[in-house]
């Protein structure tokens, strides 16, 4: 029987007629209408009775639809045989009662109940008592008209073994990180929680800490895009990893694939050996197995670039040949230590052969050699003063450059062509933007200088032997 809406006092006069919905117009004397007493939408027992035309009456299911009209959906007796009626217009009572219908039904199922009952041990009585469930155990509930049996294991039950045992999928609602779905019981605002589809969140004192999606998992994100990401609190490191008071070393291991790089199964191990003070001592890149003999460096976003090598007999080579430069002219390498010299291509296969200087060029030769002389850093004046900053050789880039320019071989600085003139390998000029604008840095590759000037000086003395 379904449950219907009740209300005391519910009485309003109509003037409207027809079989269909009838609008209230008012609440009599003592009564509330049915605006102020009845949800919209929600059934109730309406009773109808004419008052200018006696006769017609009618009883029965209805509501007061979206225009506030009275709804008659279900006619339980009426002056027309129990069918609607087409009332006639003039005035009528429209009042929420309760059918006889309600009572009816109500009585043949206590009726029902008793009958069912009848005879049987109350619950709980002469049973003896017990603090947990076996998964046969049996509860008796009310189904419709009758009663059924369900197993407990269908219920959420403390078993011998002192576990709560749920024996069907657990449904929970959303949550949130306040109140997270599944927390406990002395910590409600620490749990897991449904952070949206296919995500969980973890909740740690009312606030989202990491998070799982169909893509991974994420601490200090909530759409990680690998399978595990970290990023990092402005107030506190990303990942922190810690060795027991006195011990001597740490390592994790990092293993994956490799994209493009054989072996496709590079397994490589990242270690930090400890002092065992603080946190002192070495970090460690080592290949984990014989298939990986090399630790290779890569940049660049998607589809990284392999830039470095060290290969297994300690090598450090780039990785393409003549692909890198060590250091820049924004960031210098201070010091070059080396058992022997550089080792330069030389390779006539490799050059495209002009010949000797010509004449212009030995005599900006003769003309550099001149300007060489001693030299002291202003960096290492400044750190160790005049006294202590050693003595350098050479030359002046700048002063170089222009005497090459005045002898018609490349733009002068600054000149309509610019520096970009040079076609000599042994001047350098470099740009690099900062924050100030834009930086520029003179430089000569002095092994081809060198060369150049003995050239000139060759030429000389070959000039002067011939007029002697």
């Amino acid at each position: 029987m379904p449950s219907l809406f009740f209300a005391d006092l519910v009485r309003e006069h109509c003037h409207e007629g027809g079989a269909g919905a009838l609008t209230p117009a008012g609440a009599l004397p003592g009564h509330r209408g049915f605006a102020d007493a009845v949800p919209a939408d929600t059934p109730f027992h309406y009773a109808i009775a004419g008052v200018a035309f006696a006769g017609e009456w009618e009883a029965g299911t209805g509501r007061i639809d979206g225009a506030g009209r009275l709804a008659r959906d279900s006619v339980a007796a009426s002056s027309n045989g129990g069918a609607a009626v087409d009332f006639t217009p003039g005035l009528k009572t429209l009042a929420l009662t309760v059918g006889a219908d309600w009572f009816a039904a109500r009585d043949a199922s206590a009726a029902a109940v008793e009958a069912a009952l009848g005879g049987k041990q109350p619950l709980s009585t002469l049973h003896p008592g017990t603090a947990t469930g076996a998964a046969d155990d049996l509860i008796t509930v009310r189904r419709g008209e009758g009663w059924v049996n369900i197993p407990i294991a269908s219920f959420a039950y403390q078993s011998a073994s002192g576990a709560v045992t749920v024996g069907a999928p657990l449904a929970c609602p959303a949550g949130s990180a306040a109140a997270p779905a599944l927390s406990f019981a002395g910590d409600a605002n620490t749990g897991l929680f449904n952070a949206g589809a296919d995500a969980i969140g973890f909740a740690l004192g009312g606030t989202e800490r990491a998070r799982m999606t169909a893509t991974g998992l994420g601490f200090g994100t909530t759409t990680p895009y690998a399978r595990v990401e970290l990023v990092a609190a402005a107030s506190m490191p990303g990942l922190g990893i810690g060795a027991a008071a006195g011990a001597q070393n740490l390592g994790f291991e990092l293993y994956g694939l490799m994209d493009s790089l054989p072996p496709a199964q590079a397994r490589g191990f990242v270690g930090i050996g400890n002092s065992g003070v603080g946190i002192a001592g070495d970090l460690l890149l080592a290949p984990r197995s014989s298939t990986m003999a090399s630790i290779r460096f890569l940049t660049g976003s998607a589809g990284a670039v392999e830039r470095w090598r060290i290969t297994a007999a300690g090598t450090l080579q780039p990785g393409s040949d003549n692909g890198y430069d060590l250091g820049a002219a924004s960031m210098r390498v201070r010091t070059i230590y080396a058992a022997t010299g550089a080792i330069n291509t030389s390779d006539a296969r490799d050059k495209a052969w002009r010949g000797a200087p010509d004449a212009a060029e030995l005599r900006a030769a003769r003309r550099i050699a001149a300007e060489l002389g001693f030299y002291q850093w202003l960096g290492a004046i400044a750190e160790k003063g005049a006294g202590a900053a050693r003595l350098h050789f050479g030359v002046r880039a700048q002063a170089v450059w222009a005497i090459m320019a005045e002898e018609g071989l490349v733009d002068p600085i600054g000149g309509e062509g610019g520096a970009d003139g040079a076609r000599y390998a042994f001047l350098c000029r470099d740009e690099w933007p900062d924050a100030e604008g834009v930086q520029t840095r003179f430089g000569v590759r002095e092994g081809q200088l060198a060369l150049f000037l003995i050239a000139g000086l060759e030429a000389r003395i070959a000039a002067l032997e011939a007029a002697a």
